[in-house]
């Protein structure tokens, strides 16, 4: 499949690097040059286009044309729309958009009723998180386990950091996580939560919000301690 991604920040990264390790084709588009040199320095692979994912000409110039899905994550929903607008008159790409903003989700929505956007709001999926879907349990070695999206087979840890980990000084990309994960957040005490990236120095005792396959949990706990998996 290929997937032409609009925004190369945090949650692009990460994606993209979910994306690659399933063999899938991505291309990224980010008007930061320094994101882009960022993003392909952490999945050591050239995948970015610098431009503006708003201009047709840049979209076109990623391969928008071909494109399976066209995934609009930038900061600003106003952007995302008009990826969206393009993408939908330009592609039959299926389009999935991010919204900063939950009001404006409705927006996304009627832009074609005969193919919606998939439209993606993280406060919404947080408060769902909270509010419905999570059962957690608490497991040894400062694992905490939650079901994501009863339909799914993802689940949202978060593990500790343990003192004795090797990794506890160094970066996050040095980490070797299991397939199919990625870590969203980083609860650090005494500090806001934080939307790590692979330059991110690791500190004993973080705790990290891992996205992997149901069943992976372990493996993300092993992978932390430097444990052989």
């Amino acid at each position: 499949m290929f997937i032409v991604i609009v925004g190369g920040g945090k949650v692009g990264s990460y994606l993209t690097r979910a994306l690659l390790q399933q063999h899938h084709e991505v291309v990224v588009v980010e008007k930061e040059e320094r994101k882009a040199k960022m993003l392909e320095r952490l999945i050591e692979q050239e995948v970015t286009v610098v431009g503006d994912g708003c201009d047709p000409y840049v979209l076109e110039q990623a391969g928008v044309g071909r494109a399976d899905v066209v995934v609009a994550d930038t900061g600003d929903d106003e952007d995302n729309l008009v990826v969206c607008l393009i993408a939908k008159k330009r592609t039959k790409a299926r389009c999935i958009a991010r919204v900063n903003n939950p009001r404006n989700k409705q927006i996304f929505e009627s832009l074609d009723p005969e193919d919606p956007v998939t439209v993606i709001s993280s406060t919404e999926i947080l408060l769902d998180v909270l509010n419905e879907r999570v059962n957690a349990q608490n497991y040894g070695g400062g694992l905490e386990y939650a079901h994501l999206f009863g339909k799914g087979d993802l689940d949202l840890i978060k593990v500790a950091l343990p003192t004795e980990s090797p990794y506890a000084g160094k970066r996050l990309s040095e980490v070797r996580f299991p397939p199919n994960s990625a870590v969203v957040a980083l609860d650090r005490t005494s500090e806001d939560l934080l939307i790590p990236n692979g330059e991110t120095a690791l500190r004993a005792g973080d705790r990290l919000l891992v996205v992997v396959k149901t069943g992976d949990g372990e493996a993300v706990r092993k992978a932390l301690t430097g444990a052989p998996q």
